[in-house]
């Protein structure tokens, strides 16, 4: 094996040598090792990296990340196994950034400029998908007028609202509001339902509400405040369940990427259903959270402080006994940021703290290592942590 990475080093593998070398890293920690240590010692010798071998590293990451989506994985192989394969493939991404830093640092002053430049937080901003398919961009400063079958839709500096002047529709239409990663977005409903949208979510919903019920469909992570209306309920759809109320606050979270769909009640009653086999149902209380377990598809509920799930909407970070990989997903959306682990016992690692959501990465970057448990290395918007 010294052979295909000393022939990566060089630019000469194959496509064939370079499955073979990738599927040699993700299939033991130790191969990580071996392969670490020579890249350390080329590394010495070497000034730059050159294009080719950053297309090669690429190509390396890409296929890595995909062994470890691919569908049929889990079913062939157990789900300890996969869960390793999944640690071993995100320290080998690690180590290839890295490297590839390490190799182009030397003497390459926009490297140095990116370690040190700030990442500053999500900020209000979102796109706004009209039912005819137009995209529009909301900028923190754009105020949007705009007028659909009755309907008002006028946007300010970091919200929307939807201002209803017939009681429904002939047909309804749909919009669709989606924040990408470093947003967030405040939507008043035409029923007067406020919504605040968390980064890298959408939600989508009709213009106007029918007659029979409200139904919006959800991805990523939202804060409703549901206006009563005991002949019209209110219906959140996700991808594994749904969500069913008539006048309430509650926080819901469904990232695709997330292993648990995560609801907490904060006033009144909702009912969270399951979409799929045998649509169990659990009735909560405030200040109860249910959760769905995707992979198994449990559903049970907890009493719980709803202002830890909460707090994002008020500016604020509440992290109480989280895994340290839970609390670096919620940053990476946020801050737009890839964040890497060289090991699981790190990214197992509990911490607590309350910290300002608008303060730049940095700042929260130092309250973390200021525990002395976990060091960062950070090269330009990507993080390591070991």
């Amino acid at each position: 094996m010294d052979k295909l990475i000393f022939k990566y080093l060089n630019n000469s593998l194959t496509e064939e040598e370079l499955n073979t070398l990738q599927e040699w890293l993700i299939k033991d920690e130790k191969n990580i090792k071996i392969f670490e240590n020579i890249v350390g010692e080329w590394n010495l010798s070497q000034q730059y990296i050159d294009t080719s071998k950053k297309k090669i590293l690429t190509q390396i990451l890409r296929r890595g990340k995909a062994i470890v989506k691919e569908p049929n994985l889990q079913e062939r192989i157990g789900i300890s196994t996969l869960s390793k394969i999944s640690i071993a493939a995100a320290a080998v991404i690690a180590l290839f950034i890295l490297n590839l830093y390490d190799f182009g640092s030397n003497g390459n002053q926009n490297s140095v400029a990116d370690s040190f430049q700030t990442i500053e937080s999500g900020k209000s901003k979102a796109i706004l998908t009209l039912d005819n398919g137009k995209n529009i961009d909301l900028l923190e400063d754009q105020n949007l007028n705009l007028e659909s079958d009755g309907t008002k839709i006028i946007g300010s500096r970091n919200s929307i609202t939807y201002l209803n002047n017939k009681s429904i529709q002939a047909e309804q239409k749909f919009n669709t509001l989606k924040t990408p990663r470093g947003g967030e977005f405040f939507l008043m409903l035409s029923d007067s339902t406020k919504v605040w949208l968390n980064a890298q979510s959408q939600l989508k919903y009709p213009v106007v509400f029918s007659s029979e019920k409200r139904t919006v469909e959800l991805t990523g992570e939202a804060f409703f405040e549901v206006t009563p209306d005991p002949d019209k309920p209110f219906q959140v759809i996700l991808g594994d369940q749904t969500i069913e109320v008539l006048g309430t606050s509650f926080n819901v979270t469904s990232y695709e990427d997330d292993a648990e769909v995560v609801t907490t009640l904060i006033e009144g009653k909702v009912n969270v259903n399951k979409r799929f086999g045998n649509k169990e149902s659990i009735l909560l209380s405030p200040n109860e959270q249910s959760k769905l377990n995707r992979e198994t598809g449990e559903i049970n509920n907890i009493k719980v402080d709803p202002n830890q799930f909460i707090a994002w909407k008020s500016g604020k970070f509440y992290f109480r006994q989280q895994k340290l990989k839970d609390i670096t997903k919620v940053l990476s959306r946020w801050y737009d940021i890839e964040i890497f682990f060289l090991d699981s016992k790190t990214e197992n690692k509990k911490f607590t703290g309350r910290f300002k959501r608008y303060e730049n990465f940095d700042h929260v970057r130092s309250i973390i290592e200021s525990t002395e448990e976990v060091t960062f290395i950070r090269k330009g918007k990507t993080i390591i942590i070991k």
